[in-house]
C-alpha cells in the first residue's frame, strides 16, 4: 500500500482525537506514548505527522501538485494548524516512516506558534530586509521563502512579481530559504545589519 493511501485509509477509519494545536498535540502524544497518524489542513491539500512512541518521525504534504516527504513538508508548517490525532499500529508506523523520516526536527518545539511570525520592531536593532530571487534576469513570483536563524523560522512571505520578499528581523546572521516551483528547496546565508538591507539572488 503506498504511503498516501495508508494515511488516508488510517484517518478514514479510525476515530480522531481533536482539533489540537501542535503544542497540545505534542504534549498530548508524549504523555502518552502514542503511536499514530496526525492530520491537518493546510493551503489546499492537507499534512500528515506520523508520531512513534510520542515523537513526530515522519511527514507528509499532499495536494493537488503531488507529495512532500520529510523535511519538505515540515517546513510548509505555520503553527496555527489544528490537528486530530488518530491511533496506528507501532509496526505500520515503523514501516511508513522509513519513506517519509523527519531528519531536522530543531523548529518542531511547542512553541511553534509563536516562533514562525515575523519578528516585531522591538529596538533600533531591527530593519526591514528584502530578498530579490531571480532565475537568470527573470524575476521569480510566487516563491514561498523563509528566514531562519538557529533553526528557527522567524518569518516567511511569497514573492511579488518584482521576485522581492519582504521581512522585518533584528540584526544578524540569517539562512535565507526559498523553495522554488519544482519543491527544491536552496538555503542562503545572509546578513541584515542596517535598516533598508536588499540582496537578489540568483537561482539559476
Amino acid at each position: 500500500m503506498e504511503i498516501n493511501e495508508f494515511l488516508e485509509l488510517q484517518v478514514n477509519t479510525t476515530t480522531g482525537k481533536g482539533p489540537l494545536k501542535f503544542g497540545e498535540l505534542r504534549e498530548f502524544t508524549a504523555r502518552g506514548l502514542q503511536n499514530g497518524v496526525a492530520v491537518a489542513p493546510i493551503g489546499k491539500g492537507r499534512i500528515y505527522l506520523l508520531f512513534r512512541k510520542g515523537e513526530p518521525e515522519g511527514a507528509v504534504m499532499l495536494d493537488e501538485h503531488g507529495i512532500l516527504v520529510g523535511d519538505k513538508a515540515v517546513f510548509l508548517l505555520k503553527g496555527g494548524e489544528s490537528f486530530e490525532f488518530h491511533t496506528a499500529d507501532p509496526e505500520a508506523i515503523d514501516l511508513y516512516i522509513l519513506s517519509c523520516r523527519i531528519f531536522d526536527k530543531s523548529h518542531m518545539t511547542h512553541n511553534i506558534s509563536r516562533a514562525l511570525p515575523t519578528i516585531e520592531r522591538k529596538n533600533e536593532g531591527t530593519g526591514a530586509f528584502v530578498i530579490r530571487i531571480l532565475r537568470g534576469q527573470v524575476p521569480q513570483a510566487g516563491l514561498h521563502v523563509s528566514m531562519r536563524t538557529q533553526g528557527r523560522v522567524v518569518g516567511s512571505d511569497v514573492t511579488t512579481p518584482e521576485g522581492k520578499a519582504y521581512f522585518k528581523v533584528l540584526f544578524g546572521d540569517y539562512d535565507c530559504v526559498v523553495m522554488d516551483r519544482e519543491r527544491k528547496i536552496r538555503v542562503f546565508p545572509v546578513k541584515v545589519h542596517t535598516k533598508g538591507s536588499e540582496v537578489t539572488v540568483d537561482i539559476s
